[in-house]
């Protein structure tokens, strides 16, 4: 195990592609918060590492960076996108500095290893707005996820998950 004099020199092993997946997990229980978000950023990260490093809640800017990089890893368990959908919600609307959450929401439900009920249970809380679930709609490619929100509460949501099932679904994100 390297060792450390400066929080650079954490970081820079966090980002290291050389970095072990033992020394990962240590580096994982950095105090700096940018080292954790490296490690759960880093393609050797073990699927029990990013569990560990969800957060309790999600509300601040950083928690709501870590938790995009945690639904975008592709070793993040499903049990683990499943305790994200539940914590998600607060900051799936317009609020002030809600963008990273939007994105991480919007990357959950289009991460096929996402449990449906999970999606499901995020999309009807009632924290979630309309404008979230609209964007889902049209960006997922989730055929599942789409043919639950041709149910939705929204005529707008349901549109758009139906013009998006007809055409194939294909997705919006250019």
């Amino acid at each position: 195990m390297r060792r450390y004099h400066s929080p650079k020199d954490y970081l820079d092993a966090a980002r290291d592609p050389a970095t072990s997946a033992e020394e990962l997990r240590s580096l994982a229980g950095s105090v700096y918060d940018f080292v954790r978000y490296a490690v759960a950023e880093h393609p050797r990260t073990e699927a029990d590492v990013l569990a560990a490093l969800i957060p309790q809640q999600i509300e601040s800017w950083y928690e709501q960076q870590l938790a995009d990089a945690l639904v975008r890893h592709p070793n993040t368990p499903a049990q683990g996108l499943r305790v994200l959908a539940g914590r998600l919600p607060p900051v799936l609307n317009r609020g002030r500095n809600h963008d990273n959450g939007l994105r991480a929401g919007i990357a959950l439900c289009d991460n096929p290893h996402t449990p449906l009920d999970a999606i499901q249970a995020m999309l009807e809380d009632r924290h979630v707005s309309t404008d979230f679930r609209r964007m889902v709609a049209r960006k997922t490619t989730r055929v599942d996820v789409l043919q639950f929100l041709q149910n939705d509460r929204s005529d707008v949501v349901r549109k758009y998950a139906d013009e998006r099932l007809v055409a194939g679904v294909r997705s919006e994100k250019q």
